[in-house]
């Protein structure tokens, strides 16, 4: 059985409309993306913008891949 996903004290995951994801880029992801396409984040932050407890921080390439763009249109099952 997989690892349950990492939750904030009020239960949210990474996934639910209170978690905001914040990105960080690489010179080369920025570089895409000031010429309009969708760079790849080199890190990302979920925090809670509920309780707004930091609880997740990950380095996954199958995370990163999903949350490449805004609106994220991708759902991976990966924990």
């Amino acid at each position: 059985m997989a690892n349950p996903r990492p939750v904030c004290s009020c239960g949210h995951d990474r996934y639910h409309h209170w978690t905001r994801a914040d990105l960080t880029f690489n010179s080369l992801g920025w570089l895409a993306i000031l010429n309009g396409a969708s760079g790849t984040p080199k890190r990302i932050a979920f925090h809670c913008g509920r309780c707004g407890e930091a609880f997740e921080v990950s380095r996954d390439p199958i995370v990163l891949k999903e949350f490449r763009r805004y609106p994220y249109v991708t759902r991976s099952d990966a924990t």
